[in-house]
């Protein structure tokens, strides 16, 4: 491929699970517009006005949406005829994490079992469509709550597995890693998994398996995702030697996978998987002297550089007098006795801050941050006034990266918007993925 070819060639991106649209904003703020969304597809089956699907399509008039249940797009004419016209080279998707959430006890989690967790599969039904058509998809980028890794609560670690015994029985290579969204300076303490798989046919799988024989701890370095996100290994020889070996077919692996003998997952937070080889060890985040490439700053941004941002704000989201014993009351620290099949045991929370420090990064926003009752995962910040005020939908989408105003849409309560923002993911983290991820693709 000539030099000239490779600087305006386009890779074609269908999005599963859209959301808003955060996945799409961080591929298209990749210079030179390398990734073209041919199709995407947001559906919410529990809800009669699909609010997301509405705000993606203000931004986004043209080319393919589909608001429709993914699987019923899969299986008719239509859905793969529109898929087969979208000739995906990318797949990017957030899929659904409320069965993984950290927003409910582990316990009561059930992974890919669970009613939104076989969603998963929707993607794998896509991949396979895609392998039958002999056009496969090149790339994924799969975003998730960290929990993936050690889901389900009965066998922690065992859904991950599976997922990439599902990758790994198409063809693929996966990367993945835990990140921190605060590590790399952003205004959020958000901790997401990132996934990013290349198939067999690419190159890029071709360079990281001639890299894995040469020097097998070097991987680490030489992913997607370490170069979008530098780190360091807290002990490389961990690194070194496959952590295990999936078996060929998904569901062999679903019923042999074990975890450790200490009943953890056998994940750490990075980690690549190729030929169905698994390596994985714990990282950390490298010292960065200079964030503005990660977060458009050069010195880590703030919940406060966020707050101080926004004008005058509504009167609704200020916190009276009368109501600061029940948000104190809602941060304070809790020991409540509880019994659970035939066990009395204590559940224990430790205090938060109140009002939230504007010197850090803010806590992560979950899906219940709107609404004026008090809450412990809700922020509050005292103004400059010295008046104690809940975050506005406008602040929820800067700390995310979106554009203030984003999900602002006839018909959209301030706590839709809310919930619209503690389902979204950092737009920027997708950016450095795609810058990333393209420059592998170059390097083809």
């Amino acid at each position: 491929m000539s030099v000239q070819k490779q600087q305006h060639e386009k890779l074609n991106v269908v999005e599963l699970f859209a959301g808003v649209g955060g996945f799409r904003l961080g591929l298209e703020a990749v210079y030179g517009f390398p990734y073209d969304v041919t199709l995407s597809n947001q559906f919410e089956p529990s809800r009669k006005k699909q609010h997301a699907s509405e705000i993606y399509c203000s931004h986004w008039p043209e080319g393919t949406h589909i608001n429709e249940d993914i699987f019923k797009v899969l299986e008719s004419e239509n859905g793969q005829n529109a898929i087969r016209a979208a000739r995906p080279d990318v797949l990017v998707a957030g899929f659904p994490c409320q069965d993984y959430s950290v927003a409910k006890p582990l316990s009561a989690s059930d992974g890919l079992a669970g009613k939104k967790g076989v969603l998963w599969w929707s993607i794998a039904k896509l991949l396979g469509q895609r392998l039958e058509d002999d056009e496969p998809v090149k790339y994924l980028i799969l975003e998730n709550v960290d929990r993936l890794i050690s889901s389900p609560a009965s066998c922690r670690g065992r859904d991950f597995a599976v997922i990439l015994a599902t990758l790994n029985s198409f063809g693929y290579a996966a990367e993945w890693r835990i990140i921190n969204a605060a590590d790399y300076g952003h205004p959020q303490r958000r901790r997401r998994i990132f996934i990013v798989a290349y198939h067999h046919s690419t190159e890029v799988y071709k360079r990281q398996q001639a890299a894995l024989g040469r020097a097998s701890a070097q991987w680490v370095s030489n992913t997607v995702l370490a170069s979008a996100f530098p780190c360091d290994a807290t002990n490389p020889l961990d690194a070194v030697e496959p952590a295990l070996t999936l078996r060929d077919d998904p569901f062999d692996e679903q019923l042999s996978y074990r975890p450790l003998s200490n009943g953890k997952t056998r994940f750490a937070n990075v980690g690549l998987m190729l030929a169905g080889h698994v390596h994985t060890c714990s990282v950390r985040a490298a010292l960065i002297p200079d964030y503005t490439e990660y977060c458009g700053h050069p010195t880590p941004l703030t919940l406060g550089d966020i707050v101080r941002d926004t004008g005058p704000v509504p009167t609704s989201f200020h916190v009276r007098p009368e109501q600061e014993d029940a948000w104190k009351a809602a941060k304070g620290p809790k020991a409540i006795p509880r019994s659970k099949n035939g066990f009395d045991y204590t559940y224990s929370e430790g205090a938060m801050a109140f009002p939230d420090p504007l010197d850090k990064p803010s806590r992560t926003i979950i899906t219940s941050e709107g609404g004026n009752s008090a809450s412990r995962t809700k922020h509050a910040v005292r103004e400059s006034s010295g008046l104690i005020r809940r975050l506005t939908p406008e602040e929820l989408e800067a700390l995310n990266g979106f554009p203030r105003g984003f999900t602002a849409n006839a018909g959209v309560s301030d706590v839709t918007r809310a919930m619209l923002m503690g389902n979204a993911l950092i737009v920027g983290l997708v950016r450095r993925i795609g810058e990333a991820l393209y420059r592998q693709h170059q390097a083809s």
